[in-house]
């Protein structure tokens, strides 16, 4: 018997994949951040995540809104990984029956908060009873911004990775939640992410970004599916790798190497892309004119390997997986 924990969460999706019929109407199916289907005139992206108590978050260190608002980012971030613009988003909760009323009212104000910031809108769902915990399913449709979006697949030999933000924020955070430490900066990181949907627009317009995902399970695994998807190694800088000042703080501290958080740290909801090596430069310099946010090349694709390296060395694991054994 094969179990689960043997072949990982990715290779359980791609043995579900495998097994699974499609139809003239999906674009693009398992896979990728977004399911893609064309119906009618319009090119839709389709997104499913689900959020569980005691393995994405837990009650006792986060309040009902905070839940609710990362549940929601998780779904909106693969609609910005592919470009897009999120419209629609279907909630679904199991909840046990003696969860308080309030609770529940304040978790649909935390996803609500997230969804219309994102400027989208929740229209339904579906509730249920569960035995003993919180699961909460966020789907989200959202529609392709003219006539392209981004897959995984598509990065090529002498192409630049790079990053927005400043990863390992998110993973600073739950580090300070589980020492019951003050770092109100990591902290708001960790609850309040804020999916790059404007950011993600921009750079699927440019013709030279020829890959894209988010970083929701570090920087090294996420940049694991580009490399898989395109059969090209990819090889990390760590000096080019922008650290939060008050991650570094943080870390130093208590005795963290914040570099570690920046590349394996997960739930940043950053952008992590290929983009043309000419000169790739110019790109993150327009990007500047138009965003407040970081952008930063941190490595490069190769023919030599396919794998993720960290200055050329192989790395044993770079992030999260569902279904993988405890150390």
């Amino acid at each position: 018997m094969t179990t689960i924990n043997e072949i990982g969460e990715f290779g359980l999706i791609e043995r579900l994949a495998a097994v699974l019929p499609t139809a003239p109407a999906v674009l693009e199916g398992i896979g990728d951040d977004c399911a893609v289907l064309r119906v009618f005139d319009r090119t839709l992206l389709v997104s499913c995540d689900l959020s569980v108590e005691g393995v994405h978050f837990s009650r006792e260190t986060m309040s009902p809104e905070v839940i609710g608002w990362r549940a929601a980012a998780s779904g909106l971030s693969d609609i910005a990984a592919m470009g897009g613009a999120p419209s629609f988003c279907l909630i679904a909760l199991a909840c046990p029956g003696d969860c308080d009323v309030t609770h529940v009212e304040d978790l649909y104000r935390g996803l609500s908060d997230a969804v219309l910031q994102a400027g989208a809108v929740i229209v339904g769902g579906d509730t249920t009873r569960s035995a003993d915990r919180l699961t909460i399913d966020v789907t989200v449709i959202g529609d392709v911004v003219g006539e392209r979006y981004l897959l995984r697949r598509g990065a090529q030999v002498g192409d630049k990775l790079a990053v927005t933000g400043r990863p390992g924020t998110s993973a600073g955070g739950l580090d300070a939640l589980t020492r019951k430490q003050t770092a109100p900066e990591l902290i708001r990181a960790h609850e309040h992410p804020c999916p790059r949907i404007a950011e993600g627009q921009w750079l699927c317009a440019c013709s030279n970004v020829h890959a894209m995902l988010d970083v929701s399970d570090g920087v090294v695994q996420d940049a694991g599916h580009l490399s898989k998807a395109a059969g090209l190694g990819i090889d990390i800088d760590p000096e080019s790798v922008l650290i939060d000042s008050a991650l570094s703080d943080y870390c130093a501290a208590h005795g963290l190497d914040p570099l570690a958080l920046a590349l394996t740290g997960g739930e940043d909801y950053e952008l992590l892309f290929a983009v043309d090596g000419a000169d790739p430069e110019a790109t993150l310099a327009l990007f500047r004119r138009e965003f407040r946010t970081d952008i930063t090349v941190i490595g490069s694709f190769t023919n030599q390997w396919q794998d993720v390296r960290v200055a050329g060395d192989p790395i044993d694991r770079g992030g999260f997986d569902h279904f993988a054994p405890a150390d």
